[in-house]
């Protein structure tokens, strides 16, 4: 697949500076590790979760929180990528997202912002009791749907169905736990950050080859979000898709993320 970006998206518009959220949340000033320019230590999980945490509730209104040890992910990223979805979904038919985690964020902005139907799917049970939680604390379960998978990803799990777009930012890490370990930052459990034994695209594989392929379910968009450009030739080479999907860079930061989109009409 040649790889060229149909659109570049910069999470910081999505997000707001840390002075000015200071201002709004003056409570976080005992968390600093410098005041001029005000700086944060990122590489502390608990700190970027609390962060996250106040952003969502500024930029958003959206109260989230998760159980000890799990993840509040930044919103920037996710934020640009419901816009994805929202610019590409013309179908008033739900969305899917595979993979709600704990805090069900995707799923929530989409609903709250998006005014979009989402049946979301999730496999660790503590993490679904937290994103219901979530859902209902947020007024949004007219809106989200919860699906516990026992193991399936969408054969036998979905209901019989037209689906508008699915979306899924997939466990992309292989399962040595021992290299997260050295990431500054890390936080999460097994379901939300390992996606197979050798190179952690295994879940991600499958996923695409379930989207495409299952029986009685049409699902007119696909999308995912990979972290570099090798995992997109590599779905490329196992699918053949170049000529039906668009990629979508978003930066946050040195961080790039890329979206890739197949349009399953």
């Amino acid at each position: 697949m040649k790889f060229e970006v149909h659109s570049t998206i910069e999470a910081k518009y999505y997000g707001k500076k840390f002075s000015d959220l200071l201002e709004i949340f003056p409570e976080l000033n005992e968390f600093l590790i410098s005041t001029n320019p005000p700086k944060f230590d990122l590489g502390d999980p608990n700190i970027l979760s609390l962060l996250n945490q106040h952003l969502y509730k500024d930029i958003l209104q959206l109260e989230v929180s998760v159980p000890q040890g799990f993840l509040i992910p930044a919103l920037g990223i996710r934020h640009a990528y419901c816009d994805i979805i929202d610019s590409i979904t013309e179908s008033e038919d739900p969305l899917i997202e595979v993979g709600t985690g704990a805090s069900a964020v995707l799923a929530m902005i989409l609903a709250k912002k998006y005014n979009r139907k989402v049946l979301a799917t999730e496999i660790n049970q503590t993490s679904i009791n937290s994103a219901y939680k979530n859902v209902e604390d947020n007024n949004l379960s007219e809106f989200i749907t919860i699906l516990q998978s026992r193991g399936e990803i969408l054969k036998n799990l979905l209901p019989k169905r037209n689906y508008s777009t699915l979306l899924c930012y997939p466990p992309i890490y292989d399962n040595d736990q021992t290299k997260l370990w050295k990431v500054r930052g890390w936080k999460g459990v097994e379901s939300e950050m390992f996606g197979g034994v050798t190179d952690g695209m295994e879940f991600t594989f499958k996923l695409l080859d379930e989207a495409l392929n299952i029986e009685k379910v049409k699902i007119r968009n696909i999308t995912v979000m990979l972290m570099n450009e090798k995992q997109i030739k590599q779905i490329s080479a196992k699918f053949h898709i170049e000529q039906k999907s668009k990629i979508f860079q978003i930066n946050a930061g040195t961080r790039k993320r890329y979206v890739l989109w197949i349009q399953n009409c």
